[in-house]
């Protein structure tokens, strides 16, 4: 074990050691060291949660309350706190806000957070991918269980919210990301009837239509549903590149008994982007300002397109089986099949580009890869009071089996190339140059099981002070790399509410984390190493933060610092890349949010992230030392603003401005991407027609100013693009 990691074992220690003393303190202070019977019930009521199948508050979340939610899902094994009390930086973005960003992929949503940097955008692999306090998460978590197929199906349609968790988790969810954890929430039943109509368009002429209904089944409301279904096609604001996509999901509650609620879900996905193009350089050629190249164009080919078809389902249980003991169980089991077809293009120093094609024939598709995720959790709830204290005591385990098979004929990837086209326009051919190669039956490409053994207890020390304590057992099984790890792995919170308004915590967590593989390519590049799995990873984390409702408004800070093990390419021969594990990624920086109603008018919703990553404790690759890692900006800074009309309330016009600062595309930081700003504006308009339900209007004008900029090191990031829809709810 690292000298380091004592130390920081010995600051959770000192943790607990001086809420022991707290505790003593809040004991003498305490007015009485029992609590009645009533005040019990009630708190335990509060922390095991109401079994009802109904709608969330309309309010929390809504536009008219500036989207602030003060409640939030279970995280992880912890529930009952509201946002505002939980010892963790989390935003969450509510359905109203979702649907006000037209938000028909995750990417608007990233776009718009402060702790989140969009480095790889949903069409372009089927994995939003983002980094978080500087690490790459791409794998997310549905009603908080992993079972997206490492980023592939992943949906807005169905998510009542989505909440974005920054630093680690190990306690929480198991071996998962260490930046951080995005878990969408799915829609449930509501106890009234709804439905939602929205025609619109996701920019070009990438049009959709939405329909999201739901209600009670029968008349005392025991059984409700939730349907959601979506399709949406044409060319996006990129010409000659479309999206085609179809999605279907229902959601069942059934409240069995008084104490028992089942939850049923099931969804279908199907998402095909064509004419994808991934840019590399010839030696010597430097990379030119992403206008260059012109972002409006497309410079793949339409008849390359990636498909992938994800079906997902799932049940979860909930049982109250004693006034302070609750039984919580889920399970989610999906599975995704995909096929690439993609160009990339090569800029040569005569100014022209050579491209190759890896394709298959329009309506012949390639099965190349088969994801398959199984994962679920079980917990006991136990509600008691010692003394003065009262307790929330939580155990349980939670488990995934992930799976991929692969092709197994390595040739079919092989593309052919063309030579000396122009960069005045895109080169497009009317047909796929010849027919796919058979990518052959698939094997065995990784496949791994996790688990996570829990303890954790919530204790309520008098009416300021708690502390949040717990151990995980993990242990990770990779049967490819063939090995089997353990380790304990715990977590500290301490939290004080000075005010009734203000909360301040600290917090200490460590992580165990699956370790990657190797690539089959590092820019264009064969690796040698190429399918090599690594051992499994150590992190910890050290966190400070505070957590304010002022007004309408909830803002948050945190200070933190993360050291986790490096992974990386090492490029000492940059025509023979090789993946490695040495030395650790230091991480240290601050987060500030803000979101609610300033004034009765005036909506904020943005932030600030500074970073300060390095690199550090290298032995083989000295020279990576101090270096930042790749893709990683130190400087996030983004505000969203929506003004009401006072002369005219139906009409709520939108601005916001998201800037990301200079980030490197290699591990030696020789390359960097320039800094960019992206400019949003908007409006809505709420349409009344006497007796018929009302219409609201939507307009959003993404990267207003034409922005042409980098989006990560092969890929430009998106023009300007026009988004319209209607919505009528009744």
């Amino acid at each position: 074990m690292r000298a380091h990691k004592h130390v920081r074992v010995g600051f959770a220690v000192s943790l607990v050691l001086a809420t022991a003393a707290l505790a003593a303190h809040a004991q003498d202070a305490a007015e009485s060291s029992t609590a009645t019977k009533q005040d019990e019930q009630k708190d335990a009521a509060r922390r095991l949660g109401k079994i009802t199948v109904q709608a969330e508050d309309a309010e929390d979340g809504s536009a008219d309350t500036g989207y602030r939610s003060d409640s939030i899902s279970a995280v992880g094994p912890w529930q009952g706190r509201d946002l505002q009390d939980v010892p963790y930086s989390i935003s969450v973005i509510s359905a109203d806000l979702i649907e006000n960003l037209q938000a028909t992929s995750p990417d608007q949503i990233f776009r718009i957070n402060p702790t989140t940097q969009l480095v790889r955008a949903q069409q372009e692999n089927d994995q939003p991918t983002v980094n978080m306090r500087g690490f790459s998460i791409s794998t997310s978590y549905r009603d908080g269980i992993p079972g997206d197929n490492f980023g592939h199906g992943t949906s807005t349609e169905d998510a009542e919210r989505i909440e974005i968790l920054t630093g680690l988790s190990g306690f929480l969810y198991g071996p998962a990301n260490v930046g951080g954890t995005v878990n969408y929430v799915s829609k449930r039943p509501t106890d009234a009837r709804t439905t939602s109509l929205t025609v619109g368009n996701a920019g070009g002429s990438s049009y959709y239509f939405h329909g999201d209904v739901g209600g009670p089944v029968d008349s005392e409301g025991r059984l409700g549903y939730r349907v959601n279904a979506l399709v949406q096609d044409g060319d996006t604001a990129v010409d000659h590149r479309s999206i085609k996509k179809s999605f279907y999901s229902g959601a069942f509650d059934w409240n069995a008994t008084e104490h028992l609620l089942v939850e049923l879900f099931a969804s279908k996905r199907k998402y095909e982007p064509n004419s994808l193009a991934y840019w590399s350089f010839a030696p010597g050629v430097a990379r030119p300002s992403a206008s260059t190249l012109d972002p409006d164009e497309s410079w793949g080919q339409e008849w390359s397109a990636a498909h992938y078809d994800t079906t997902t389902y799932g049940t979860q249980l909930q049982l109250a089986a004693t006034d302070t003991v609750t039984l919580r169980a889920a399970w989610r089991q999906s599975k995704t099949e995909r096929g690439l077809s993609w160009v990339e293009n090569v800029l040569q120093a005569d100014n022209t580009y050579e491209q190759t094609v890896y394709c298959d024939s329009p309506g012949n598709r390639i099965l190349e890869r088969r994801i398959e995720d199984s994962a679920g959790y079980a917990f006991a709830d136990i509600g008691l009071t010692t003394g003065f204290l009262k307790h929330r005591i939580t155990t349980g385990v939670q488990y995934r089996e992930a799976q991929q098979k692969g092709s197994t004929n390595s040739n079919y990837v092989t593309g052919i190339t063309f030579t000396g086209l122009s960069l005045n326009s895109p080169t497009r051919f009317r047909a796929p140059p010849r027919a796919p190669i058979d990518p052959g039956p698939l094997e065995l490409y990784r496949e791994s099981t996790t688990q996570n053994v829990v303890l954790g207890d919530d204790i309520a020390i008098g009416d300021q002070w708690s502390v949040l304590a717990g151990l995980a057992h993990v242990t990770i099984n990779d049967k490819v790399g063939d090995y089997r790890e353990s380790d304990i792995t715990p977590t500290v919170s301490l939290v004080y509410k000075p005010l009734s308004f203000l909360t301040t915590y600290v917090s200490y967590m460590e992580s165990l984390e699956q370790g990657g593989i190797a690539d089959r390519e590092y820019n264009g590049i064969p690796v040698v190493n190429a399918g090599e799995v690594m051992g499994p990873l150590t992190s910890d984390q050290v966190e400070i933060g505070a957590k304010a409702s002022l007004g309408g408004v909830l803002l948050t800070a945190a200070l933190f610092e993360i050291d986790k093990g490096l992974e990386f390419y090492d490029l000492a021969d940059p025509a023979r890349p090789k993946f490695a594990q040495d030395g650790r990624q230091v991480h240290r920086g601050a987060e500030f949010t803000v979101i609610g109603k300033a004034t009765q008018q005036l909506t904020l919703i943005g932030g600030l992230t500074l970073l300060d990553p390095k690199v550090r404790e290298q032995k083989e690759t000295p020279e990576l030392e101090g270096k930042r890692p790749e893709l990683v900006s130190d400087t996030l800074a983004k505000l969203l603003v929506e003004y009401d009309i006072p002369a005219l309330p139906a009409l709520t016009l939108i601005a916001g401005a998201q800037y990301t600062s200079s980030r490197y595309v290699d591990s030696l930081n020789t390359e960097k991407l320039p800094s960019y700003t992206l400019v949003d504006v908007g409006a809505r308009y709420l349409l009344s027609a006497g007796d018929f339900a009302p219409v609201t209007l939507r307009l959003n004008v993404n990267n207003a100013t034409d922005k042409s900029y980098w989006a990560n090191g092969s890929f430009i990031g998106e023009p300007r693009s026009i988004a319209f829809s209607a919505n009528v709810t009744f």
